[in-house]
């Protein structure tokens, strides 16, 4: 497979350094690199080697554009590396075709997110302009039960490679008396399979709401009750094993009345947010220090007082990504605690943003990361 003079591991070690947008076009150069970046082990080289530099690295947000600039419209952005300029505006916008109001992003796996408005889910590879519109479950519940979706779930499970969709959801009667809970129940896809299947497992009610979803440390992540009681916890979901476990949330931590929860990824652990809902400016800052450990949660930090009323949405390097009321992305440094406004607007709470390493991945395909 050599190309004129240059060895053939030369010729690798080239292309495993370049962005997927250039090599989905050295695919044409000729069969031999056609078969080389198409091979799974690559594709998994490749991956790897931008995870490991933490190369091609970048923001991808998600938002629905304002009705002034086009009605209800979903569209990823990336934004790149660079994103200290004071008028950073998204190099890329994807639109995403056939749906326009998705509300959740999460993920990713592998380069691969998923997204749904809790009706519809797709998965979907950014970077390769990749997308796949799952079945709707075609499960018979008894008694003229009905189902909605109350969250979901994406991952990879390393022991059986392959990703799986975890829907989460409620089965209720309709009846004339009108709405009447019945239980909660939950279904997976298999991607390899293209098929949905039940599990018996018992689980509490979710919460969905901005950043109560989240993929970490082989486990995803739900905002939930816990147990029988009128507490809060984080319910896990174990991508391999396929067991729930709930996470008590710290004894000390007060959530007062009308305030809002969210969790992120910091320092490698699982972070906790409180802000009030009406009085956005101030939050505290709790982190998981031990994972699943209720005894390991340790107050970390308090941001603000701020000048305006902010949400977060995801940190990036030393810098922590918010929403304004008003839709607009900025960041905040959590030494100085200056803020920072971009160009990306999105209507009120539509902003999701991910820390995003592109891939070669196809979900059409299959292909999986070793």
């Amino acid at each position: 497979m050599a190309s004129g003079n240059v060895p053939e591991d030369v010729v690798r070690e080239i292309l495993l350094m370049l962005p997927v947008k250039s090599l989905l076009r050295c695919k044409s150069v000729c069969r031999c690199w056609y078969t080389l970046i198409t091979k799974p082990s690559f594709i998994s080289a490749h991956y790897n080697c931008n995870a490991t530099l933490k190369r091609s690295h970048c923001i991808l947000v998600k938002r629905i554009l304002p009705e002034h600039v086009s009605p209800t419209e979903s569209v990823m952005s990336f934004l790149s590396d660079e994103i200290s300029s004071d008028d950073h505006i998204p190099q890329t916008e994807i639109i995403i075709p056939h749906f326009n109001h998705f509300l959740q992003m999460v993920g990713p796996c592998n380069g691969i997110v998923c997204l749904t408005d809790h009706r519809d889910i797709i998965l979907c590879n950014p970077s390769m302009r990749d997308l796949k519109v799952l079945p709707a479950p075609s499960f018979n519940y008894p008694h003229g039960l009905l189902s909605t979706t109350l969250g979901v779930g994406f991952g990879f499970d390393p022991h059986s490679r392959e990703y799986k969709v975890i829907r989460i959801a409620e089965l209720y009667n309709d009846e004339s008396g009108g709405y009447r809970f019945n239980s909660v129940k939950v279904e997976i896809y298999d991607l390899s399979i293209e098929f949905w299947r039940k599990i018996d497992a018992v689980v509490p009610c979710i919460w969905s709401f901005p950043c109560s979803e989240l993929l970490f440390n082989g486990h995803f992540h739900w905002w939930a009750n816990y147990e029988d009681d009128d507490g809060e916890s984080i319910l896990s979901f174990h991508i391999s094993n396929e067991v729930f476990h709930q996470i008590r949330l710290p004894d000390t931590c007060a959530f007062p009345e009308g305030s809002e929860r969210a969790f992120l990824v910091l320092n490698e652990s699982i972070a906790l947010f409180v802000f009030n809902t009406s009085e956005q400016t101030s939050f505290d800052i709790w982190l998981m220090t031990e994972y699943g450990v209720a005894e390991s949660w340790t107050k970390y930090f308090t941001v603000g007082p701020l000048v305006q009323e902010v949400r977060p949405v995801v940190f990036w390097k030393h810098e922590l990504l918010m929403e304004k009321a008003n839709g607009q992305l900025v960041s905040c440094d959590l030494n100085s605690q200056r803020l920072k406004e971009f160009q990306v607007y999105g209507t009120q709470e539509s902003l999701r943003a991910l820390i995003y390493s592109e891939s070669l991945v196809s979900i059409k395909l299959g292909s999986d990361i070793n």
